[in-house]
């Protein structure tokens, strides 16, 4: 993530195995530098949450011999063969990658027991950034999408959710992965949203789950009508200020 904040920076790789070491992943930056891997990192925990392939994917992640449950803590122990199944995937991967311009995320599912191997594709979409004071916001356009669908199936009243994602201080980001949609118990109408909480809690403790605990709540979205500008509304001033 640091790497990505620096435009000073040649392009990066990352490539790495899953604490089961049954998966091995790699995130690639196109060559000019417009998505980068804090972007891509954001995209690929976006695809586990959502991909049937996500459930188990970071299996493992507490174990005996780690610290935590970062991507940066302790390795657990491998055995060597499943190591080296990944190291010549990914080692012929990132050569290949080097001489593309584009970006990519792969992820390669082992079958211990059989050898076989299975490869997952995550569609790469543009890096958004915006300024939050201090701070800087990231999300991607596949997100921007998707929030633009699930208002356009509600019109013409107004719809939202919750935001995932999670704050990274050592580069003062805020990195947004997914956004949820409306709980069935919510109440909407042309000119009003509110929230409800039906079954929100189980799919964020999943989401937990699935992503180590990296991604979790980090704020509210809702959409307003058609002619209606998305600057917050007094309304929502007024709820900003409560919830802080």
């Amino acid at each position: 993530r640091k790497a990505s904040v620096n435009a000073k920076y040649a392009r990066h790789i990352s490539a790495f195995i899953s604490p089961s070491g049954g998966d091995g992943v790699l995130m690639a930056e196109d060559s000019q530098r417009k998505t980068t891997l804090l972007s891509l990192e954001a995209q690929y925990y976006r695809a586990m949450i959502s991909s049937e392939w996500g459930a188990e994917h970071l299996r493992n992640n507490y174990g005996t011999f780690w610290s935590g449950a970062g991507c940066r803590d302790i390795s657990v122990a491998l055995p060597y063969s499943h190591v080296l199944a990944h190291a010549a995937t990914q080692s012929e991967q990132i050569m290949m990658l080097s001489n593309q311009d584009a970006a990519a995320i792969r992820v390669w599912a082992r079958d211990t027991s059989t050898g076989s191997m299975q490869l997952h594709t995550v569609s790469v979409e543009g890096q958004v950034t915006y300024p939050l004071g201090p701070f800087t916001g990231y999300m991607d356009k596949g997100l921007e999408a998707k929030l633009f669908q699930m208002r356009e199936a509600s019109l013409p009243s107004e719809t939202g959710g919750i935001l995932l994602g999670y704050w990274d201080f050592n580069v003062n980001s805020l990195v947004v992965v997914d956004a949820l949609p409306a709980p069935s118990d919510s109440v909407s109408d042309r000119e009003s949203f509110v929230r409800g909480t039906e079954g929100l809690l189980d799919a964020l403790n999943e989401v937990q789950r699935r992503t180590a605990g990296v991604v979790g709540y980090v704020g509210e979205w809702h959409s307003h009508p058609k002619g209606v500008r998305a600057q917050p509304s007094p309304d929502d001033l007024v709820q900003l200020v409560t919830l802080a």
